[in-house]
């Protein structure tokens, strides 16, 4: 039998995998070989698995973000219609970078460091935009360096703190086979995994604790408003320094300072009195949803709701 004809014989996910272990000229003489083999490699699906093998899964990554309502800006780019040639230039793109490694090296880092200033600038303001800045600037790292295994932990955290559960666990996912064995994917894989399991869903079915603008959403408001005037005993529209302490004894399990009451009110939103008012109840809320929305829904759950249908836990049990 004649080695054209054993080529004949192989299948077309053979010749794919084959094709993952070869460097591009070797493929391209591969595909010289006989017709068979010529017309497979140069099928469209060869040459963007192994794009996606050797320079990362970019355009998975950027929908993902892109549909979590992050900002990508010139980074969000289409797929390519013609996966060789951007296998090809891409090949080249990397080749130049290589000749400037330490250069390029040295700018990631700074871009990775500004990433993680702008997640605790975030976590401290609440601007979103900071968010989608952080966003670009790890879609630009991995462009360079797709196995930097941060960049994924650091995207997956930033769809976490906006409560896009399902999708920071498809980006954590594709670190994890990125770098098996880098130990904050595999933590804050488990920490959202324990959150979609506690409250018996993927989310899917369960009440959205914010909008489409990243605020609170209806469903949200209605049961902080009930939680709000639970408190609120005298029923002026703001909760007084004993009233705001009953909240956060029962939330917490411990009584605040004085000095702690006084400043939730400047914080977030204060009557003449200098009382917390619901309006600052509900920034109070958003500045946590937005940094810890497994905090918001185990509040809620001690105040006698559902924290994921978040609707009282007597009218779920009869729901």
């Amino acid at each position: 039998m004649s080695s054209n004809k054993t080529f004949d014989t192989l299948t077309e996910d053979l010749i794919e995998i084959l094709a993952s272990y070869l460097e591009p000229l070797d493929l391209v003489h591969l595909g010289a070989t006989c017709k068979h083999l010529q017309k497979s490699i140069n099928r469209s699906e060869i040459w963007e698995h192994k794009a996606v093998d050797d320079f990362g899964d970019r355009f998975t990554i950027t929908s993902i973000l892109d549909s979590a309502g992050l900002d990508l800006g010139d980074q969000l780019k289409p797929e390519p219609l013609d996966w060789r040639q951007y296998y090809q230039e891409r090949h080249v793109a990397m080749t130049k970078m290589n000749a400037s490694a330490d250069d390029q090296i040295s700018q990631s880092e700074k871009d990775y460091d500004e990433a993680q200033e702008l997640l605790r600038g975030f976590q401290s303001t609440g601007d979103v935009d900071s968010l989608s800045n952080a966003a670009q600037l790890m879609v630009g790292v991995l462009d360079n360096f797709p196995g930097h295994a941060g960049c994924y932990h650091l995207l997956g955290f930033t769809l976490y703190v906006i409560n896009e559960l399902e999708d920071a666990l498809s980006l954590l996912e594709i670190g994890s086979m990125v770098d098996p064995n880098y130990e904050p994917i595999s933590e804050l894989t488990r920490e959202i995994q324990g959150l979609l399991e506690g409250y018996g869903s993927t989310m899917t079915d369960g009440a959205p604790l914010l909008d489409n603008a990243k605020e609170l959403s209806a469903p949200l408001k209605a049961a902080l408003t009930a939680i709000f005037n639970s408190f609120d005993k005298d029923k002026d529209g703001s909760l007084k320094p004993s009233e705001l302490s009953e909240f956060v004894y029962k939330t917490n399990g411990s009584r605040p300072p004085q000095a702690f009451l006084t400043q939730m009110g400047i914080q977030f939103g204060k009557d003449a009195q200098g009382y917390l008012t619901l309006e600052g109840f509900f920034n109070f809320f958003l500045e946590q949803t937005l940094e810890d929305p497994i905090e918001t829904r185990r509040d809620l759950e001690k105040h006698g709701w559902d924290g994921d249908r978040l609707v009282r836990c007597d009218i779920a049990r009869n729901a």
